[in-house]
């Protein structure tokens, strides 16, 4: 049975969750970076500085990379609505406090979620281990932790499994964040990053009747969720003070789950188990940004993967807008 939660969160989601977190870090008027779509930023910016990052996206998914990493349809295609609010603070000039918080809507076979319903969140934290020397020739270096509360449904559904807005774990993930400039001879700069992240196992989840995990109304049991790995890279291209181009590459594994429990009442109760494959998905991000200082930019673009196994393919395009207070 199809599982209908986001599973290229990933997306950048992923990463996450993605986080997926972008950043405003040039400040002179004639080179402005909004942040690629996916690959955080390891800059903290000034001690008391806010930043804000709304982003609207919309899922698409009508086909499924199998276990040999073929693509095939889906019965059933699906599409989602999802909006994501990453929010930072810095607390001191290489501290800074993370937040996100999201709603989804989605559609499938004729069905569609019942409203928009609340994402999972994510609070955190970032260091800055290394910052750029002046002239921007150095590298930059951060490490970052953050913890996703199941804020999302995900279980008794009431027969409706597109309701499935999160996982109901809790999940800790820790990630490394590196950035590089690179001055070209015209005198503009590409800018490089780098991500790696790593989320611990979650422990059981519990669940109960229709859910994001593909059980009956029913059931009743929990599920044992892997670990998750991901690593992205980007590239930006500073094409003069207001325009940039930008493009992410970006893999995602996470390892295989166990699902135990029963369905039904009675003498009419009976074993239900299931497990589910190790996963993983590659997708290339590019976009295009508009700057309109070094506080504001907006950035557009597309998530599409290209290969995977025992996920779904999908393409996403998305928008943010950048803001610094």
């Amino acid at each position: 049975m199809k599982r209908f939660g986001l599973k290229h969160t990933t997306f950048a989601l992923l990463f996450a969750s993605l986080g997926w977190c972008a950043q405003a870090s040039a400040a002179d008027s004639d080179v402005n970076f909004t942040g690629p779509l996916l690959t955080p930023s390891p800059n903290v910016p000034p001690q008391g500085t806010w930043m804000i990052e709304p982003y609207l996206m919309y899922y698409k998914s009508a086909d499924a990379y199998d276990d040999q990493g073929n693509s095939q349809p889906k019965t059933n295609s699906v599409r989602q609505w999802q909006t994501l609010v990453p929010i930072f603070y810095s607390v001191t000039d290489r501290f800074m406090l993370t937040a996100s918080v999201g709603a989804a809507h989605s559609m499938s076979g004729g069905m569609h979620t019942d409203g928009w319903g609340a994402t999972d969140t994510t609070i955190g934290g970032q260091y800055q281990l290394l910052a750029h020397n002046e002239d921007r020739t150095s590298p930059a270096l951060a490490v970052r932790y953050t913890h996703r509360f199941p804020t999302g449904a995900y279980d008794e559904l009431n027969e409706n499994p597109l309701n499935a807005t999160g996982n109901g774990a809790h999940v800790d993930t820790f990630s490394l964040l590196a950035q590089q400039y690179a001055w070209l001879p015209n005198g503009r700069p590409l800018r490089f990053r780098a991500s790696i992240s790593y989320s611990l196992p979650p422990s059981r989840v519990d669940v109960k009747g229709t859910s994001a995990y593909g059980t009956p109304q029913d059931f009743r049991g929990g599920i044992r969720l892997g670990n998750s790995f991901g690593i992205s890279t980007a590239v930006e291209y500073s094409i003069n003070s207001k325009w940039a181009l930008a493009l992410d590459l970006a893999y995602n594994r996470t390892s295989a789950s166990q699902l135990n429990g029963v369905r039904g009442e009675g003498e009419n109760t009976s074993a239900f188990s299931r497990r589910d494959p190790l996963q993983n998905v590659y997708s290339l991000a590019p976009a295009v940004e508009y700057n309109f200082n070094d506080r504001f930019g907006l950035i557009a673009g597309v998530q599409f993967s290209f290969a995977g196994r025992n996920n779904d393919a999908f393409m996403t395009p998305m928008a943010a807008f950048n803001m610094v207070f």
